[in-house]
C-alpha cells in the first residue's frame, strides 16, 4: 500500500522538479509495498540502490537549476550542504543493508518518509518560492498539511504503531480522540507545543490549553464535524504551559467505523505564529501607509480647495481692483471735469451778480429819463426822440426781461455749481476714512450724477423717511446706490417707475430701497448676481462686476443686502446698514 498520494499540492511550479519529485515518491512506495514482503530482501536492496541512484540525479539537476537562477550564494550553500549530508547518511545505510539485509527495516523507511516529507514539502519548496520571489501562503501551508494528512491515514489503516512512529516523525501537531472527546494518543510535537506530559494531555490538559476567545468557537468545529462527517478546518490559539501562544492551522477528521458511526476525531495542525505574525505585521503596514495615504489625499485635497479659494480671491480681487481703478479713474475724471468747469462758472456767477447790480443802475437810469421826459415840453425834441426809442425798443418790456434773464441765468449758473459739488464730493475717492454720513443727502447726490441715465428710463419717486446718518465711508456707499439706480434703469426696457425708499429698524439699524418695475430676475439666476464677472448684459454692456463690488463694500460696513425679484414685474433690493460700526 503506498505510503505516499501523489497529488498536486506535492508541486513546486517547476515542472523539472515536480517529475524528479513524483519518480523518488514512486519509488519509496514501491520501497513500502516490498517490505510488507517476507524474504523479499534482494528486490528491497535493488530499490533502495534506485533510490539513491535516482536521488543523485535529482540533486545535480536542482542544483543546476539554483545555479542557473542565481539563488542566493548562503542558500545554495546551505541546500547543497542538506544534499551532501543526505547522501553521506543514506550511501552508509545502503553499504549496511548490502552487508545484512536484515538491516532494511521500518526505521530507515521512517528516515526516508521524514527527509521526503522535507524535501519536497519545505527545502524545495522554500527554494522555489525565493527564486519566483513569492511568499509560502496560507494554501501552501493547507497543502503540506493535506499531504501530510493522507500520508498519516493511509499509514493508520496500514499499522497503528507504524502510524504512531510516524506521526512522531512529521514536523506537525498529531492527535486522535475517542468518542468522548478524551485524547488518546498525541504526537512528540504537540507535546514540545504545549510543555504537557502524554498523560496530562490525555487527561484533557491539551484542551485546556486553547485560548478561552477560541474554545467555543472550536468546540463548535467539532459538532460541525461529527454532523456533516467531512473534513473541516479551524484556526485557534494553543498556549504553552508557560503562557507562551501560538496560533494552530488545523484539520479535524471525523474517525468512522464501518457502520457509519462516529468513533472520535483526528486532528493534524501545524503551527503558523510566523505567518499570524507576518500577517498582522503586513495589516498593520497596510493600515499605516493607508492612514498615511488618506491622511496624503486629505492635505492634497485641502491644498486643492485653498488653492481653488485662492484663484477664486485672487481673481475676484483683481476684478475688485479693476473696478476700483475704474472706478477710481472715473472719479479722477470727475474731479478733473468739475475743477475745470469750477473756473469759468465762477467768473460766469460772479459776472452775473455784477450784471444784475448793473441792471438795478440801468433802471434807475431809466426810471430819471421818464421822470424828466415828464416835465420838459411835449413838443421838446428830445423829449419826442426819447419817447420814440423807448417805443422801439420796448423799454418796458426789456426791464423786465432782462431781470428774468439774470434771474435764470444765476439759477442755472447755481444749479451747474451744485451739480459740480456732487461731482466732487462723489468723487471724492482720497477720503476712505469712516465719518458720520446722511444716507439721503448721498442717495441726492448719487441722483444728479445719474441723471441723464435715469430720466429718459423711469420716473424717480422719493420715500425717504428722514433716517438717522450712519458711520460709514460715503463716497463707498454712494458707489452702491449708483450701481443699484444704473441696474434698476437697465432692467427696464421702456420706461417705468424707479421707487427709492429709506426706514429704520429698531434704533440700530437704517436701509434703503432701490425698486424698479423692470424684467426681473429668474429664480436660477439670484444665486449669481452677486458673483464676480456674472452679467446678463449683451457682451461689451456690462462687466459683472458692479453688484460684486457693491456686495463687498456692504460686507465691509458690516451691512446685509436682500432682493426680492419676481419675473416680468421687477425687483426691490434693500440695503441695511448699522448706525455705528464695531470695532
Amino acid at each position: 500500500m503506498a505510503i505516499f498520494i501523489w497529488n498536486d499540492s506535492y508541486k513546486t511550479s517547476i515542472d523539472e522538479i515536480d517529475e524528479q519529485h513524483k519518480k523518488l515518491v514512486d519509488i519509496l512506495n514501491a520501497l513500502n509495498e516490498s517490505l510488507t514482503v517476507e524474504g523479499n530482501h534482494q528486490a528491497i536492496i535493488a530499490l533502495l540502490d534506485q533510490l539513491i541512484d535516482y536521488t543523485e540525479y535529482h540533486f545535480t539537476s536542482e542544483e543546476t537549476f539554483m545555479q542557473n537562477h542565481e539563488y542566493e550564494h548562503a542558500a545554495y550553500q546551505k541546500h547543497q550542504a542538506t544534499h551532501q549530508q543526505f547522501v553521506t547518511q543514506i550511501k552508509q545505510a545502503q553499504q549496511d543493508c548490502h552487508y545484512n539485509p536484515d538491516k532494511v527495516s521500518d526505521e530507515l523507511l521512517d528516515f526516508l518518509v521524514q527527509w521526503l516529507v522535507n524535501h519536497i514539502l519545505a527545502t524545495d519548496k522554500q527554494m522555489v518560492a525565493e527564486i519566483s520571489a513569492t511568499a509560502l501562503t496560507q494554501v501552501a501551508q493547507q497543502s503540506n498539511v493535506d499531504i501530510l494528512q493522507n500520508n498519516l491515514y493511509e499509514a493508520l489503516r496500514e499499522s497503528e504503531s507504524r502510524f504512531k512512529e510516524l506521526a512522531d516523525t512529521l514536523p506537525a501537531l498529531i492527535w486522535i480522540s475517542n468518542t468522548e472527546g478524551k485524547r488518546i494518543f498525541v504526537n512528540k510535537q504537540f507535546l514540545q507545543l504545549t510543555g504537557l506530559t502524554n498523560a496530562e494531555c490525555i487527561n484533557g490538559g491539551g484542551t485546556k490549553l486553547v485560548h478561552n476567545d477560541d474554545r467555543i468557537a472550536l468546540q463548535a468545529i467539532y459538532e460541525e464535524v461529527k454532523t456533516t462527517l467531512s473534513p473541516t478546518e479551524a484556526e485557534y490559539r494553543l498556549k504553552h504551559k508557560d503562557g507562551t501562544e501560538h496560533w494552530i492551522l488545523e484539520t479535524i477528521v471525523p474517525r468512522k467505523r464501518k457502520n457509519g458511526q462516529v468513533s472520535g476525531f483526528m486532528g493534524c495542525g501545524i503551527d503558523i505564529s510566523k505567518q499570524k505574525h507576518i500577517e498582522k505585521s503586513l495589516e498593520e503596514t497596510v493600515a499605516k501607509r493607508t492612514k498615511q495615504l488618506q491622511s496624503t489625499n486629505q492635505i492634497l485635497e485641502q491644498e486643492k480647495q485653498e488653492q481653488v479659494a485662492l484663484n477664486d480671491q485672487l481673481k475676484e480681487a483683481q476684478g475688485h481692483l479693476v473696478q476700483s481703478e475704474k472706478m477710481a479713474s472715473i472719479g479722477q475724471l470727475a474731479a478733473g471735469v468739475a475743477h475745470e468747469i469750477n473756473n469759468p462758472l465762477g467768473y460766469i456767477y460772479s459776472n452775473l451778480s455784477t450784471l444784475k447790480g448793473y441792471l438795478t443802475d440801468l433802471e434807475q437810469v431809466a426810471a430819471l429819463a421818464n421822470k424828466l421826459a415828464s416835465e420838459l415840453p411835449s413838443d421838446n425834441p428830445v423829449v419826442n426822440e426819447f419817447k420814440q426809442l423807448k417805443t422801439d425798443l420796448d423799454l418796458d418790456f426789456l426791464q423786465e426781461d432782462l431781470q428774468d434773464l439774470v434771474k435764470e441765468s444765476i439759477e442755472g449758473a447755481n444749479r451747474a455749481k451744485k451739480i459740480v459739488q456732487d461731482l466732487r464730493d462723489f468723487s471724492r475717492i482720497d477720503k476712505q476714512e469712516k465719518a458720520i454720513f446722511d444716507l439721503e443727502a448721498g442717495l441726492n447726490t448719487t441722483l444728479n450724477i445719474v441723471n441723464n441715465e435715469l430720466k429718459y428710463k423711469a420716473d424717480i419717486v422719493k420715500e425717504y423717511a428722514g433716517i438717522p446718518p450712519v458711520e460709514c465711508v460715503g463716497a463707498q456707499l454712494n458707489q452702491v446706490f449708483m450701481n443699484l439706480l444704473v441696474n434698476a434703469a437697465h432692467a427696464i426696457e421702456d420706461f417705468g417707475k424707479i421707487t427709492i425708499r429709506t426706514g429704520t429698524e429698531g434704533e440700530d439699524w437704517v436701509w434703503v430701497e432701490v425698486e424698479d418695475t423692470g424684467k426681473g430676475i429668474p429664480d436660477e439666476l439670484k444665486s449669481k448676481i452677486f458673483d464676480p464677472f456674472f452679467t446678463t448684459k449683451p457682451v461689451g454692456k456690462g462687466t459683472g462686476l458692479g453688484l460684486s463690488l457693491s456686495y463687498k463694500i456692504i460686507q465691509d460696513h458690516q451691512g446685509q443686502v436682500t432682493v426680492d425679484s419676481v419675473v416680468g414685474k421687477g425687483t426691490k433690493f434693500r440695503v441695511s446698514f448699522p448706525r455705528k460700526q464695531s470695532k
